[in-house]
């Protein structure tokens, strides 16, 4: 059983620190939280910790990808083909896990 205890406040620092691509072992310092319980929970894929780290890294891709289609829906040449080559990059992913892990993932 889990001795640690994250509280909301916790949560919204995890998704804010994995936004900005910390380190689950950095988010665990800065938490001063044990770091082998923390990673071992992390490691959870449906545990609180990974949701919100992983929730983080969502939101935080989307912010920036939303802008960077602004940005190219308003004529900046280099923001449409960042998005665009972003866009290719992200489909190559979706088809490769598929071929991988089918309905799985």
């Amino acid at each position: 059983m889990s001795k640690l205890i994250i509280t909301d406040d916790e949560i919204t620092i995890i998704e804010e620190l994995s936004g900005c691509n910390y380190s689950p072992e950095k988010i665990a310092l800065y938490l001063d939280a044990d770091k082998k319980e923390f990673m071992r929970l992390w490691q959870t894929k449906d545990s609180l910790i990974r949701i919100a780290y992983d929730r983080g890294k969502l939101v935080a891709s989307y912010e920036v990808n939303k802008k960077q289609k602004e940005n190219a829906q308003s004529g900046n040449i280099t923001a449409a083909q960042i998005f665009l080559k972003e866009s290719k990059e992200e489909e190559a992913k979706n088809i490769l896990n598929n071929v991988l892990y089918g309905d799985e993932y």
